[in-house]
């Protein structure tokens, strides 16, 4: 069983993590746009995230040219190594679309038009010339298969398909088509009920101080997968360890026995869902509170506001306090029991740092929220789209956060908006803002 050498970038090793057999899977991502960065990969994480889910490690995402040679050579490695193999792009009616040759290459076939890729072209895209460029879309490998799946979005069949050769799966470049393809052999793979049992620890220390405990239970566990992570700028913890397995058990004994390896004041009982059961979560931090009132009566007033939902929204911006009001926000949703979606704000800025703008996508995301975007502008079309909007929640104390607040009004005056201004937290202390925010471990990215 191989054994691969974790470490923490420019330090020596801190531990093993032992590679255990699973159903694998190699990802061949094709296209001379995304090495020269002129396209953006997203299909490969699209991929790695839906194995996961299946039970399916993948063991390598390997980005190439568009060149036949390589693409052959490049599937054939991948297909004797890997269970499953999923190629993205170079299927397009152009000179540089070559996946198809390189995929007969590799397993010594022939390319032929396919009658019902020919049928497809010309019903479909209402393409009848036959030399049209469209059609080398219809010449694949004359082993090759197809595979329609259904576009659950419409509940209607895909028009085109994807491509099956041995064990190797070929699906278009574009996202769009990509996605929606790739939902077949997903349901197809989900449904062999393989899937991984994983745990986190969270500690609150460095990883040197609990490395030779990991190296021990690594060995111990030889069925199980482990993986530590350093982390920084979190005020939570240090680092996370991963323990994974096939089975529930296995997992289960290797984290006790890591716990019992390890001081226990190291751990921290760190929530990665704190907006999944947020009412009860929030009531059992009331329980133990010493000064509860600054948060009920926080809460009170904003479901007060809520009772209207339609006409309020917050300003996000990835600071602590935005966290908490949209958190607030989201636990006046649940009591409430209304379907309208919370409404923020984001005041873009032009040059907005990369992890803040990451980060709001991330809370976008996770409490499932409409975002409006504000710029320095008198565009018409964002006063439209944000016309209905009667108050602006923020999340700001003392002086800074009155500044916070002046920016945004400042941007809004600009942009001839008229919205109130209402601060939930404005009779909080900094000692009020991180009492929730850590008793919840509700995710920020910019600190008081």
């Amino acid at each position: 069983m191989k054994m691969r050498r974790l470490r923490k970038r420019g330090e020596r090793d801190l531990c093993y993590v032992k590679d255990v057999k699973y159903p694998t899977a190699g990802i061949i991502v094709i296209g001379n746009e995304i090495l020269k960065a002129q396209v953006k990969d997203t299909n490969s994480y699209y991929v790695c995230n839906l194995l996961y889910k299946c039970g399916i490690k993948v063991k390598k995402i390997s980005v190439i040219s568009d060149d036949i040679e390589e693409i052959s050579e490049e599937i054939k490695n991948a297909s004797n190594e890997y269970t499953y193999v999923i190629t993205s792009g170079g299927i397009g009616p152009t000179h540089d679309d070559v996946t198809f040759e390189g995929l007969a290459k590799a397993f010594n076939d022939k390319l032929h038009y396919h009658p019902k890729l020919i049928e497809i072209i010309k019903y479909h895209f209402g393409i009848n010339d036959v030399s049209s460029p469209a059609f080398k879309m219809a010449q694949i490998p004359q082993k090759a298969s197809l595979k329609f799946g259904l576009n659950t979005n419409i509940n209607k069949p895909n028009i085109y398909p994807y491509i099956v050769m041995e064990n190797v799966y070929v699906f278009p470049g574009s996202p769009v088509f990509f996605e929606v393809s790739f939902q077949r052999l997903y349901e197809e793979l989900l449904s062999m009920n393989r899937k991984f049992i994983k745990d986190e620890v969270f500690i609150d220390a460095k990883e040197e101080s609990f490395a030779n405990a990991l190296s021990t239970v690594v060995k111990e566990f030889p069925n199980v997968s482990f993986g530590s992570y350093p982390v920084s700028n979190c005020r939570y913890f240090k680092a996370f360890v991963t323990i994974e397995s096939n089975n529930e058990s296995d997992t289960k004994r290797a984290k006790q026995r890591f716990y019992e390896l390890n001081p226990a004041n190291i751990f921290i009982n760190f929530d990665r869902t704190p907006h999944i059961n947020c009412v009860a979560k929030y009531n059992n931090f009331l329980q133990t509170c010493s000064h509860r009132s600054i948060f009920e009566q926080s809460l009170e007033k904003l479901r007060q506001f809520y009772q209207n939902p339609e006409y309020i929204s917050i300003c996000i911006d990835g600071s602590i306090g935005s966290s908490i009001v949209i958190h607030l926000a989201h636990i006046c949703k649940t009591q409430l029991h209304f379907d309208t979606k919370l409404q923020v704000v984001c005041f873009k800025k032009k040059e907005m740092p990369v992890d803040i703008e990451e980060f709001i996508k991330e809370m976008i995301d996770k409490y499932n929220l409409i975002v409006y975007t504000v710029e320095n502008t008198t565009d018409s079309k964002i006063n439209a789209s944000i016309s209905h909007l009667r108050t602006l929640l923020v999340g700001t104390i003392e002086k800074t956060g009155k500044d916070k607040v002046n920016l945004n009004y400042e941007s809004l005056k600009y942009n001839h908006i008229n919205l109130e201004i209402y601060n939930p937290l404005n009779n909080w202390t900094k000692k009020d803002v991180w009492t929730l925010a850590s008793s919840l471990y509700l995710p920020y990215k910019l600190p008081i």
